[in-house]
């Protein structure tokens, strides 16, 4: 049995920045019940406020970022302290998968809008897709995450190769 580490990014909200800030981006193949993912155990209280828990299903990371055609991708990434509208009070935020394989676009996700923050994270808006592999040709793509903040004009896009294989 091993381990793997890998930087997960949450920038410095302290910072006066002009651009979207966006947490790291975590690319899975994998949900698991909460009682069943390792570590689970005894901290069976801490995993309800864990970002990577939702409804009862734990997010397991993928490592190599290889997945088979009859999976489906799951993305998860967070938006730190997004404009709110005037008049609403809550955020309009706009996110998109796309996959690119030879410079060329082959398939986009329908576009997904947000405007709810999270209720144990202040100031945090979770994003999170699940996008069928069923319709992408097994090879090599670069997967795009492209995030817009519309109250407050800002973008971000982020990428990661992904292997989809047979």
């Amino acid at each position: 049995m091993g381990t793997f580490e890998t930087d997960f990014t949450i920038p410095n909200l302290n910072a006066d920045r002009e651009d979207l800030r966006v947490s790291s981006v975590v690319w899975s193949g994998q949900r698991q019940p909460i009682a069943e993912a390792i570590g689970a155990g005894a901290n069976q209280k801490l995993l309800v406020n864990h970002p990577l828990v939702y409804e009862g299903q734990k997010l397991i990371p993928s490592i190599t970022r290889t997945l088979t055609s009859k999976q489906n991708l799951y993305v998860y990434f967070e938006v730190y302290d997004p404009a709110e509208q005037a008049g609403t009070r809550k955020p309009r935020v706009v996110a998109v998968v796309s996959f690119y394989r030879q410079g060329r676009k082959a398939f986009e996700s329908a576009p997904v809008e947000l405007s709810t923050l999270s209720t144990t994270r202040q100031g945090t808006l979770p994003v999170q897709f699940q996008v069928p592999l069923t319709t992408l040709k097994p090879g090599r793509y670069t997967c795009q995450v492209s995030v817009i903040d519309e109250t407050a004009k800002k973008f971000e896009f982020l990428r990661a190769p992904l292997v989809v294989l047979p």
